[in-house]
C-alpha cells in the first residue's frame, strides 16, 4: 500500500521537474545586429543575462522589455529589440536589433549667465550683455567603448573652458572606470553675498573679479547594472578682486583674495528607475560624503553629507507619481567660505519650484518635491528627409501634464544672516507641462506659486549630458 503511494508521489515529482525544466530556456548565444561603432562587449555589459544563463519562459517578454530599457538608458541607442532566434533542445539564440544613437553633439550656443532662465528674462529684462557665447562638444561614445568626452569653450559675460573624459571600463571584468576633468572660469561680475535672499553683485569692466580653477580625477566602480561608486580627488583654486574681499570678507574667509584646497569625496548610487531621463517607475538612492580641506593648504575645513531618495509610482497607464527627498548636513563651520560651501536652495539642481528668483543660503537643508503626472502624448514622429541626421529622423516624443507641490527647510546657523526665508518652512505649488524628446532631452514649463503668494511661469531643462 505504502509502496503504491510512494511510486505515485515519485511520478508526480518527476513530472513537476520535467515541466519546470521545459519552462526554462538556456541562452546558447547572443547575436547583435545594427552595430556600427559601439563594441559588442559594451552592449552585453548592459544586459542582466549572459550566454549560458537560463531564462524562464513565463516572464521572457517582461525580461526582454526590461533589457531593452536598460540598453536605452545607456544613451547609446535610439531603439533596441530583443527576440528569440533559433530554439531547439531547450537552448535558444537571442537576437538584439539595435539602432545606434547619434553620438556627437557639436554646436555653438548662446545662453544666459544667470542662475536660471527666469532671473535673466524677468529681473534683467533679457539683457543681451548678460549672455554667454561659445561652443560645446559632447561625444557620447568616442572609441566605441561608451567613453564620453565633453568640451566647452565660452566667451562673453563669463569666460569658461572645461574638458572632461570618462572611460567607463579599464579592467577586463568591466567593473572599474575612470574620469578626469579640468575647468577654468573667469568673470567680470561676481555674486559676492546674498541679502534678504537676493544675490548682490560687484562688476568691474576693466578686470576680472573672480578666477576659478578646478581639476579632478575619479575612480568609478560599477559591479553590476544598478549600483555605482565614485571616489574622487579634486583641487580647487579661487582668486578674487580686492573689492570682493572688502565687501564680503567671508567670501574666501578672513578677507583673503586667494584660496587653494583639496577635496576628497565618495558617492554611492543605486538606480532602479525604469527610464533614467524621465522615470515613471522605480527608485533612485544617492549618497555623497565630501571633505574639503585635507590639511595641505589649511585654508578650508568642511565636511558634509548629502542624501537623496527618489521614487516613482505608476497609478495606471496614464497617471504616475514622482517623489524626491533630499537633505544635506554640514558638520564643520569654522572654516566655511561663503562663495560655494554655504549655498543651499536656488543653485543648480537644488531649486524649489515657486522660489526660482531667490537664493537661500544655509549650511543644512532638506526638501521634498512631488508631482502627479498625466501622459498626454507618447508617440514617435518621422521627420523624413527634413532631418539631415539619419539617426534622428524618427523622434520619440512624450508630453506630460502635472500638478506639483514642493516643501523645503534651510537652516542657517550664522548669527549675521539676513535671510528672511532660512530657518522657516517653504512651500511651492503649481502646474506644468513636461516634454521628453529622443528619450533623453527634457524641457519643463511650470507655473508655480510660493507661500508669499508670488507666482510666475518658469522654464527648466535637462539635456542629460554628464
Amino acid at each position: 500500500m505504502y509502496k503504491k503511494y510512494l511510486l505515485l508521489a515519485s511520478i508526480l515529482l518527476i513530472g513537476l521537474l520535467v515541466t519546470a525544466q521545459e519552462s526554462m530556456v538556456k541562452v546558447k548565444d547572443i547575436q547583435l545586429k545594427g552595430l556600427k561603432k559601439c563594441k559588442e562587449g559594451i552592449v552585453l555589459r548592459e544586459l542582466d543575462f549572459s550566454i549560458g544563463d537560463s531564462i524562464s519562459m513565463q516572464d521572457i517578454n517582461e525580461r526582454f522589455a526590461r533589457n531593452e530599457q536598460y540598453l536605452l538608458n545607456s544613451r547609446l541607442f535610439l531603439s533596441a529589440k530583443l527576440n528569440i532566434g533559433e530554439w531547439a533542445n531547450g537552448q535558444a539564440v537571442i537576437t538584439i536589433d539595435l539602432k545606434e544613437n547619434w553620438y556627437i553633439y557639436a554646436f555653438p550656443y548662446v545662453e544666459y549667465a544667470d542662475r536660471n532662465f527666469n532671473i535673466w528674462w524677468v529681473e534683467y529684462g533679457a539683457a543681451l550683455n548678460r549672455l554667454n557665447i561659445g561652443g560645446r562638444l559632447y561625444h557620447e561614445n568616442l572609441t566605441g567603448n561608451a567613453d564620453k568626452l565633453n568640451f566647452v569653450a565660452q566667451f562673453g559675460y563669463a569666460q569658461l573652458y572645461a574638458i572632461k573624459y570618462q572611460f567607463p571600463y579599464i579592467n577586463k571584468q568591466k567593473t572599474w572606470g575612470m574620469e578626469v576633468s579640468g575647468l577654468h572660469k573667469r568673470q567680470r561680475e561676481t555674486g559676492y553675498d546674498s541679502v534678504r535672499d537676493t544675490l548682490r553683485f560687484f562688476r568691474d569692466d576693466d578686470d576680472y573679479t573672480h578666477n576659478y580653477t578646478q581639476i579632478s580625477a575619479a575612480a568609478i566602480y560599477r559591479p553590476g547594472l544598478f549600483s555605482k561608486q565614485i571616489f574622487q580627488l579634486e583641487y580647487t583654486r579661487n582668486e578674487i578682486a580686492d573689492t570682493i574681499a572688502a565687501l564680503n570678507p567671508d567670501f574666501l574667509l578672513s578677507g583673503k583674495t586667494q584660496q587653494n584646497y583639496l577635496s576628497l569625496s565618495y558617492e554611492y548610487q543605486l538606480d532602479r528607475r525604469d527610464i533614467r531621463a524621465y522615470p515613471l517607475n522605480g527608485w533612485l538612492l544617492e549618497g555623497w560624503v565630501q571633505k574639503d580641506g585635507l590639511g595641505i593648504f589649511n585654508e578650508v575645513n568642511n565636511l558634509f553629507a548629502d542624501v537623496s531618495y527618489s521614487y516613482y509610482t505608476p497609478l495606471n497607464k496614464k497617471f504616475s507619481l514622482e517623489n524626491i527627498i533630499r537633505g544635506r548636513k554640514v558638520f564643520f563651520t569654522d572654516k566655511l567660505p561663503y562663495y560655494e560651501l554655504r549655498r543651499a536652495i536656488g543653485y543648480q539642481e537644488n531649486y524649489l519650484r515657486g522660489y526660482e528668483y531667490y537664493v537661500i543660503d544655509g549650511q543644512d537643508f532638506m526638501y521634498s518635491k512631488n508631482s502627479l503626472r498625466y501622459s498626454i502624448i507618447d508617440r514617435a514622429f518621422n521627420w523624413g528627409k527634413a532631418m539631415p541626421l539619419k539617426a534622428m529622423r524618427i523622434m520619440p516624443l512624450k508630453i506630460y501634464g502635472k500638478l506639483h507641490t514642493d516643501v523645503a527647510y534651510v537652516q542657517d546657523r550664522f548669527e549675521n544672516s539676513s535671510s528672511e526665508l532660512a530657518n522657516d518652512w517653504l512651500v511651492g505649488w503649481g502646474v506644468g507641462l513636461d516634454f521628453v524628446v529622443y528619450h533623453n532631452f527634457v524641457v519643463q514649463f511650470e507655473y508655480s506659486f510660493n507661500h508669499l503668494l508670488e507666482k510666475g511661469l518658469y522654464l527648466h531643462f535637462n539635456f542629460g549630458f554628464e
